[in-house]
């Protein structure tokens, strides 16, 4: 899960398919939650969690998502990149045929791969500094 203070980060929750979990439909994936942790020896543990808004799982999403998961290894506090990703998901996307393509130039300027300059230009041209950008990345994507 993507948390604004501390990163990407791995966690488990037990028990949350049992009908008296209090957990039960509070973890659903690509949702805006709530969420308590604690911190054990080998990986933060969900204590509670309560779902703020539910995101359609369209590829629009579902992509540059899966981007992000490659791109941010590990925790690291970032804010910015939280509020990006929270900020695109809250916006009305149905009907933008740039949400995906501004959805992953947020991404990749927050995580130092694009310039801010690059957010303005032209599709054509962001999609070519996007490319350079996930070039840098020196990750296989």
């Amino acid at each position: 899960m993507l948390t604004r203070d501390l990163g990407l980060i791995r966690a488990t929750a037990t028990g949350v398919r049992k009908e008296a979990s209090k957990l039960r439909g509070a973890l659903e994936p690509i949702s805006l939650s709530t969420i308590s942790l604690i911190k054990g020896k080998e990986y933060w543990r969900i204590t509670s969690a309560e779902v703020t808004a539910r995101i359609e799982p369209i590829p629009e999403v579902l992509r540059p998502l899966s981007l992000l998961e490659k791109l941010v290894q590990g925790e690291a506090y970032s804010p910015e990149l939280f509020d990006a990703v929270e900020e695109s998901l809250s916006s009305p996307y149905e009907s933008d045929e740039m949400f995906e393509t501004l959805f992953v130039a947020k991404m990749l300027f927050h995580l130092g791969y694009l310039k801010e300059t690059d957010l303005k230009l032209p599709k054509k041209e962001l999609i070519k500094s996007i490319n350079t950008g996930l070039e840098a990345s020196h990750l296989n994507i």
